[in-house]
């Protein structure tokens, strides 16, 4: 398995977390497994290469195909027989609405493949990335796409925009009432315009988002009441219940079987 993380170059930074590429040689068993957790992120999958099985809570069964992915409060199940070779990046949920002129609010839960996004230059895209010659060069190809769309971007980068940001990239144990505050609206204005960017509710986004920073962090050596505790549980009951409704598996099994779960 090779599995890389390229970052967003400076003029993308406000729309693009990062890019990923991970790319496989299949052994004759067994088949390669990936267990996708619910992310408050919506991501666009290029698979350059092999074929890969995809099921979620909203899809039964079916290829994964190149597209984009919204930000999903459910999990899902991808799996390959074959070598594969895919390329991936994170946007930030507001980036939906300013360079794909969708809400974020319409991708929940749901994808869209690139050709019926964007039609022929979705398809020349796409063409563009299968016959690249490695992955840097297709992170160019898709930064120099981005970054044209970027000329026509009519929505402006919002305090919501940069509360949403700041919140994706390290999460902080802030209530929706004081986003509101400080975003100077009111409250009803707020949550619109936060579901607008980011599909989901201000409480549902913090709580996914809180998931999501956790994974990402080290707690060999905690215990389950002080990990509760640092991301602001209110006790461990509630901890157990949104880990296991987020990931479908108890938080121990994930503490023991940790690299299992990623690329």
């Amino acid at each position: 398995m090779n599995f890389k993380i390229i970052q967003s170059p400076q003029r993308l930074a406000d729309y693009v977390r990062f890019f990923w590429f991970s790319e496989y040689n299949a052994p004759k068993e067994p088949s390669f497994i990936h267990h996708a957790f619910a992310h408050h992120c919506p991501e666009v999958l290029f698979c350059y290469k092999g074929q890969f099985k995809y099921k979620s809570a909203f899809d039964t069964g079916k290829s994964l195909i190149t597209g984009v992915y919204g930000q999903t409060q459910s999990i899902s199940r991808v799996t390959s027989n074959t070598d594969f070779g895919i390329l991936g990046f994170y946007l930030y949920p507001h980036a939906l609405t300013q360079l794909f002129q969708m809400q974020a609010n319409e991708l929940t839960n749901q994808s869209v493949d690139i050709k019926t996004l964007y039609g022929k230059e979705g398809e020349i895209l796409e063409e563009k990335i299968m016959l690249a010659v490695n992955n840097n060069q297709r992170v160019k190809i898709i930064t120099d796409f981005l970054e044209a769309r970027l000329i026509n971007v009519r929505t402006k980068f919002s305090g919501t925009c940069s509360s949403i940001k700041t919140i994706s990239n390290a999460y902080q144990a802030v209530s929706a009432s004081s986003l509101t505050k400080n975003n100077f609206l009111s409250l009803r204005q707020f949550e619109r315009r936060f579901k607008e960017f980011s599909g989901f509710s201000p409480k549902r986004f913090l709580r996914i988002a809180r998931f999501n920073s956790l994974l990402n962090t080290p707690f060999q050596h905690k215990n389950f009441a002080d990990i509760a505790f640092e991301f602001g549980y209110y006790d461990e009951v509630h901890f157990s219940h949104d880990f296991k409704q987020f990931s479908g598996i108890l938080f121990l099994k994930f503490r023991g079987q940790r690299r299992a779960f990623y690329f």
